[in-house]
């Protein structure tokens, strides 16, 4: 076993061309022994001394690369990709779809296997007759493996002002320039998105007539690496979770919010089960709404563009 661990840290995998993390090595051992002691009937003992040491060591060496370090895409960043970019503005399919996804992904700080599994009817707009008119995007949470399937999940998208960063008028651009018939909403993804993805050296928003296919995670990090390169940044440090954390960012930092308030909404609206506590508080209509239009008032600089050497984890 100790052989058999050596190994696997050494050479790496065919798929990811990497030496395998501790805790796959770690998997690795324990179905070995499984798999030995059904073979042969009996069971192996539990880790020896000198392989728990060595599976220390190795754990020891992959601490600080278990998490990419990815940039937040930010809401003055869809501003400024609206403006440096007058393609993105056109009314075409691919165009509206870009725009929308990378808006949407942003404002319901969605991963992108989330907008990859809603589809057009998922979506639907209500207009009060008192009030501003909002979106509504269900969702469903991704889990972790062996974990039931999760209930979709509704978003609140508050319309703001019809500029680049109100994700109401985007996903309204989109259904407008996009249409979709009632009979497919069902079977029609929620994005579409260019085939092929965007190079790391030149990114094209909404030319010409390209071929769209259902989003996925690696079309929509390349668009997100487009975005990027049009703004300037390097782009090797955005990637599919760039929105969400941007989105995060712009949550907590929003004007007249206190921290606890934001922590609370941050929680909910990301849908994340880290914290126990989320559980017992129960989003309202109003809090998703007021969420949606305090994330338009987010300011304060975050420390990856005040130390542009510094990139955080995600």
């Amino acid at each position: 076993m100790v052989l058999f661990a050596l190994y696997h840290s050494k050479y790496p995998s065919p798929h990811t061309k990497q030496p395998l993390s501790w805790r796959s090595i770690r998997s690795y051992i324990s179905l070995c022994k499984g798999f030995l002691g059904m073979r042969y009937g009996f069971q192996l003992l539990g880790d020896t001394p000198r392989l728990k040491i060595l599976i220390k060591s190795i754990a020891s060496k992959h601490v600080t690369n278990t998490r990419k370090k990815r940039r937040g895409f930010r809401r003055r960043h869809l501003r400024n990709l609206w403006h440096a970019c007058p393609a993105i503005q056109a009314d075409t399919p691919a165009a509206v779809n870009q725009f929308a996804a990378l808006s949407t992904a942003w404002h319901v700080l969605a991963r992108a296997g989330e907008l990859a599994n809603a589809t057009r009817n998922d979506l639907e707009f209500v207009y009060p007759t008192k009030g501003s008119p909002y979106a509504i995007l269900w969702l469903r949470p991704l889990k972790k493996r062996g974990v039931e399937i999760a209930d979709k999940v509704p978003q609140y998208i508050k319309s703001f002002d019809g500029g680049p960063t109100d994700t109401f008028h985007a996903l309204c651009r989109l259904v407008e320039f996009h249409p979709v018939g009632k009979a497919d909403r069902a079977t029609t993804p929620l994005f579409s998105l260019p085939a092929g993805g965007f190079g790391s050296k030149r990114a094209t928003f909404g030319s010409g007539r390209p071929r769209l296919e259902p989003l996925t995670t690696r079309r929509f990090r390349g668009l997100v690496k487009g975005a990027a390169h049009v703004l300037g940044y390097p782009v090797g440090e955005f990637g599919a979770h760039s929105p969400r954390i941007g989105g995060a960012t712009d949550i907590v930092s929003a004007a007249n919010v206190s921290q606890e308030n934001g922590q609370l909404l941050l929680k909910a609206k990301g849908r994340w089960g880290s914290d126990i506590g989320a559980i017992y508080a129960r989003m309202t209509r109003r809090a998703q709404l007021s969420a949606s239009a305090l994330m338009q008032t987010a300011h304060g600089r975050d420390l990856e563009e005040l130390l542009p050497t510094f990139t955080q984890p995600a």
